[in-house]
């Protein structure tokens, strides 16, 4: 069915670093349900941004009042969007974007899905994928039913880190240079990634970048284990190439792990010079909005199962999009970035 339905928690960040003030905004619209004001709440971010994992933690913290269904597939039968009898009174959607086909008499779904919605007296918490919300809410007006909408910004260095580090041990982690050199050079040089919208790709830029942990700390005579460390550099790395998303930081970390060591120079910047026909990006670009896609969606949508063959030869090839265990097609994470610029530029993205 492509459905998941659940009534207790599940993994989350710890104490979803970062979005202490979103969980703030979500539970004061519930508490205001219970006084008799329902304001529907979406929780919107980007591929691997983090909402999954909010809106777990959301129905972890409400426990006891919340019904959780997750949709892992496109809808394709309006009963899968229907509530067991035992719902409780704050509903939770995750993978919105799923309740629509990108075609012709593919809105079904969504429009039995806005009168669920406007018609219960529950409360609904959803979460959407960022390009599906911008391209609904421009055609259809999304918003005016979700006037609690939730953008996840991006994590931020420090809680890059933590969310990394906290799957290991003290001192598990060798930060490999810091064995040989307690510290850093005063000036050293890093490349910047910059995405060129323009033409769709991605340069490096190098930039000279001085310690001014080691300078301030050389002159205030502060103890050696207080100057930037090789473990700094690895994450400011990171968290450059990331753009502080979360899910692309992990991915980033695991290919450079020689596990337990990992240095600076093992942190890969990523860059793709793609190349496309129109109807290879549009494809391209469904499963950026959907996050994942099996080969019978993507036919549906575009009508040629032969075609679509070709298509995912050609985006696989370009190392661009990959196939996970259940038949999907996702976007890499280490080309997500890419793949935005890309497919902006081509304006097939909201």
């Amino acid at each position: 069915m492509g459905i998941q339905r659940s009534g207790s928690g599940e993994k989350s960040f710890g104490e979803i670093l970062g979005l202490r003030d979103e969980i703030g905004k979500i539970q004061a619209a519930i508490a205001d349900f219970e006084t008799g004001k329902r304001l529907n709440v979406a929780i919107i971010a980007g591929p691997l941004g983090g909402k999954t994992t909010l809106s777990g933690e959301i129905e972890k913290i409400n426990l006891n009042r919340a019904t959780k269904i997750t949709f892992s597939e496109i809808v394709r039968d309006k009963k899968e969007i229907s509530l067991p009898e035992d719902s409780k009174r704050v509903v939770i959607f995750d993978n919105c974007h799923f309740l629509y086909m990108r075609k012709p008499g593919g809105f079904d779904i969504f429009y039995e899905f806005l009168d669920l919605i406007s018609s219960q007296e529950r409360i609904f918490v959803t979460t959407w994928n960022l390009y599906t919300w911008k391209y609904l809410n421009e055609a259809f007006g999304l918003g005016r039913y979700f006037p609690v909408q939730i953008f996840i910004p991006a994590f931020n260095k420090e809680d890059l880190r933590l969310f990394i580090l906290k799957r290991y041990g003290k001192n598990e982690i060798i930060f490999a240079s810091d064995k040989q050199s307690k510290e850093e050079p005063l000036l050293y040089i890093i490349k910047y990634p910059f995405e060129l919208a323009s033409i769709g790709k991605k340069i490096f830029i190098p930039v000279p970048k001085i310690n001014i942990l080691y300078l301030k700390n050389r002159l205030l005579n502060k103890k050696e284990q207080d100057i930037e460390t090789t473990e700094d550099r690895v994450f400011e790395k990171i968290y450059m190439e990331s753009k502080g998303n979360p899910g692309i930081a992990r991915r980033i970390w695991e290919l450079g792990l020689d596990y337990p060591r990992i240095q600076p120079e093992d942190i890969v910047q990523f860059s793709f010079n793609i190349e496309l026909e129109y109807e290879e990006a549009f494809v391209l670009s469904l499963i950026l909005s959907y996050q994942g896609l099996k080969k019978t969606e993507i036919s549906d949508m575009i009508g040629s199962t032969l075609r679509v063959d070709e298509i995912i030869f050609r985006l696989l090839n370009q190392e661009l999009i990959f196939k996970e265990e259940d038949g999907s097609f996702r976007v890499r994470p280490e080309a997500l970035h890419s793949v935005v610029a890309y497919t902006d530029k081509r304006r097939l993205v909201w």
